[in-house]
This record gives C-alpha cells, sequence and structure tokens, in this order.
C-alpha cells in the first residue's frame, strides 16, 4: 500500500499577497477516496496541483512513501474538468497513449486499451474520434487513459463538472465502480455537496484567506453502494440527508473564519 503526503505545503503564486494555501497537510493512502470540497478560491486546486507535480510549494513537501515528488510521475495519474484528449487520435490510441510513451509493444498497448474501454462502458468506441463522443464519453476516455499506467493514485479536479445532471450521475456511480475495482487512492475536487458525500471516504473541508484545511468528515456512503445498495436508497434516508446539511454547515463556517 502506498500514501501520498502533502506535509505542511504552503503556495504562493507571484503578485498575490496572501497565499493560496498555508500551511496544510493531508494525506491520502491506497484504497481511500478523499474529496476536496469548499467555497470558490480556497486552494482545493493548488493542493491538488501539488500533489501532481505541476507546482513546487514554497515550503513544505509533497511524496508518495519517501519519495518526494518534483515532477508528474506515472504513479500519479490526472483527470480534469476539461478531457485534455488529443482529437487527431482515436479513442483507443488516446488510451493507449502513456502506454506508448512507456515502450509498450503495439499489441500490448491495443489490449490494454480496449479492455479498458469497455470497463468504462465504451466497448465498440475504441475506433471513434473524439467529435464523434458526448462529453461524457469523451471524459470517460480520460479516466481510462488515466488508468491505463495503473497509477497508486488518482487526482481529479472537477471531472465531472461540465457534465449534464444526468450524465454525472452516471458518472459517479462509474467512478466508484473503477475505485472499488480498481483501488487506486483518489483525490477528487469538487463543488457538489452530494457528490462529495456519495463519493468520499473521506471529506475534507478548505476555506480561503489563505486556503487552508478546517474540517474533515468521514462517509462510507460509497462503500456502501460498492456493496450493493443503489445510490437511490441511499440518498433518500435521513442519515445522508443529515450529511448533507453537515457539510453545508462545514462549508458556510469555513466560509465565515
Amino acid at each position: 500500500m502506498a500514501t501520498l503526503f502533502l506535509d505542511d505545503v504552503t503556495v504562493q503564486y507571484d503578485g498575490q499577497a496572501m497565499p493560496a494555501v498555508k500551511r496544510t497537510s493531508l494525506s491520502i493512502a491506497t484504497g481511500e477516496f478523499v474529496v476536496l470540497t469548499g467555497r470558490s478560491g480556497c486552494g482545493k486546486t493548488s493542493l491538488l496541483n501539488v500533489a501532481a507535480g505541476f507546482i513546487t510549494p514554497v515550503s513544505g513537501s509533497a511524496r508518495v512513501d519517501e519519495a518526494v515528488i518534483s515532477a508528474p510521475g506515472a504513479d500519479r495519474a490526472v483527470v480534469f474538468q476539461n478531457d485534455a484528449l488529443f482529437p487527431w487520435l482515436t479513442a483507443r490510441e488516446n488510451v493507449a497513449f502513456g502506454l506508448r510513451m512507456r515502450g509498450a509493444s503495439k499489441a500490448a498497448q491495443m489490449q490494454r486499451a480496449d479492455a479498458l474501454l469497455a470497463q468504462v462502458q465504451l466497448e465498440g468506441a475504441g475506433s471513434k474520434r473524439m467529435w464523434e463522443l458526448s462529453g461524457g464519453m469523451r471524459q470517460r476516455v480520460g479516466l481510462a487513459r488515466a488508468l491505463a499506467v495503473e497509477p497508486h493514485f488518482l487526482l481529479m479536479d472537477e471531472p465531472l463538472g461540465a457534465l449534464d445532471a444526468l450524465t454525472r450521475e452516471r458518472m459517479q456511480t462509474l467512478l466508484l465502480d473503477i475505485w472499488s475495482s480498481a483501488g487506486p487512492g483518489a483525490l477528487m475536487v469538487t463543488h457538489g455537496i452530494e457528490e462529495a458525500l456519495l463519493l468520499a471516504t473521506r471529506v475534507v473541508v478548505m476555506a480561503p484567506d489563505p486556503g487552508r484545511i478546517v474540517r474533515e468528515i468521514r462517509v462510507g456512503f460509497g462503500a456502501r453502494y460498492a456493496a450493493g445498495e443503489s445510490v437511490r436508497s441511499i440518498k433518500a434516508e435521513p442519515a445522508f440527508t443529515q450529511s448533507r446539511a453537515e457539510l453545508a454547515d462545514a462549508i458556510f463556517e469555513g466560509e465565515m473564519a
């Protein structure tokens, strides 16, 4: 089991008087699904970008186990809100891109890509170009591409934010299916309160000025879905309603802190 550590991290951008994130610590182990939430400008994406290796904190450190994070790596795959796919490649070629960069044979690339496309419910879509796919389908291709290199950690920045409500709900259950079967550690940014509660094993609430963690809430609704309960029945329970109110209050309290 691997663990991703963010230790006492401070992120300061040029020209800004206030740090985007100040002296914040967080850890995510494989098998966990941690969701960052809070109002806009509280440093959620900045913290995720440190974990991804896209930015270097001005103080503190990021590491996977004992290995310091200084750049992006295959152990940490990133899924963005905008799918960031290569439009000149097919769905299959997009999924296989990371494998190609690692020197896998053409046959191995295609076999792995087709298996992952089937896993994200796009079996038979491998030869399609990006303009032939809906937004939800493109996000599934992006997810399959992230999983192709078998990362220890899946880092997601509002991956469902641009989707319509119906597609977003289907993608939430797909994420849970993939996470529960593949077992990576997941760190996801979202503004959706119900989405955070449904997906997370732990919801981390951040507040701004400067960005910092103000609350952590452990939840188990996603695990219940993985065990066979329906999303509809889970969301209809008083416990889910109570948790939704608790999380909304935590975000509001963070705003006022």
